[in-house]
């Protein structure tokens, strides 16, 4: 039976036993999806692993329902990446949304994923749904449109993605929320990868002065990982509650969803990466997560 690695440093990774459905490259990237019995289909990016059939719900629960439900009445969602279209199909569960925009450089995943996925096929039916296939940053500095919320769903900063981890980016997406709007995006693992992780969030630190950080278990990441919504104005983990229950009297719940992930306090060693790791990444001097690794890393 096949074995795929994917090296998630120079020393460790992963190894999936499984078969390969499909191999390729898109003006982009290089794309793969592969199979195995603990995690369903998973696409991999660069050789990355971006989301899997068995947890992907966890994941964009997180990233997507959670500033959804920390917003009174959100009427508009800006999806930034997110070229699987699994945030999409988050969104759709809250019918209070009248836009629902999605900015994708990709057009050959979101080709690939509609084909390969039927729910992902029957999600972009849904008339409140939009794709602009641009650079995200391109169409925010030109498009002066706001929104209720705002979602960063991207790869790793790496590559072309990076300039969407500087504050300049964070800046500009301030500017096209709401009054009382919210940004939500992922900050990685503090343990494996703490430059990247004390970075990420010093930058969006920067920018927004209202963070609350849930940190929860990726199983198809094989490690811990953090979600940070943002926002100007405090959020309300009251009106989160309150939010799912009148979302599961229609009968919308969430499985992996839960608030009380945003009240569990940061251990010392925690504090200790984002006091000694980390710098502001800046237009100038943006920050790669893989700069320093290996090429097999990321491929």
């Amino acid at each position: 039976m096949p074995v795929k690695t994917e090296w998630t440093t120079n020393t460790f990774g992963h190894v999936y036993k499984g078969r390969s459905l499909y191999k390729g490259k898109t003006p982009f990237q290089s794309m793969e999806i592969f199979k195995d019995e603990t995690f369903g289909t998973m696409l991999f990016l660069d050789g990355k692993i971006q989301i899997s059939h068995g947890d992907e719900n966890r994941y964009h629960q997180y990233l997507v329902s959670a500033p959804l439900l920390a917003h009174s009445n959100p009427e508009s969602i800006c999806i930034v990446g997110g070229g699987d279209c699994f945030a999409i199909e988050e969104a759709i569960k809250f019918k209070s949304l009248k836009r629902i925009l999605m900015l994708e450089i990709d057009k050959g995943v979101v080709d690939f994923c509609r084909k390969n996925y039927p729910v992902i096929e029957k999600c972009l039916k849904d008339k409140r749904v939009e794709i602009i296939y641009k650079d995200a940053r391109k169409w925010l500095e030109k498009n002066p449109e706001t929104f209720d919320v705002l979602v960063i769903d991207l790869t790793e900063p790496h590559g072309p993605s990076k300039m969407l981890y500087t504050q300049e980016f964070y800046r500009l997406c301030k500017k096209r929320l709401n009054n009382k709007g919210l940004i939500a995006i992922h900050t990685d693992n503090y343990y494996l990868f703490p430059e990247s992780f004390a970075t990420i969030y010093k930058t969006f630190r920067s920018v927004f002065a209202n963070i609350l950080t849930a940190r929860v278990d990726m199983p198809c990441f094989g490690m811990g990982w953090t979600y940070r919504i943002a926002s100007s104005t405090p959020i309300s983990l009251k009106l989160m509650e309150s939010n799912i229950r009148k979302l599961k009297k229609g009968g919308v719940t969430f499985k992996h969803f839960t608030p009380s992930s945003y009240l569990v306090q940061p251990t010392l060693e925690e504090l200790d990466v984002l006091k000694k790791r980390g710098r502001l990444s800046t237009d100038r001097k943006p920050f790669d997560k893989f700069a320093k690794m290996e090429k097999y890393v990321t491929r």
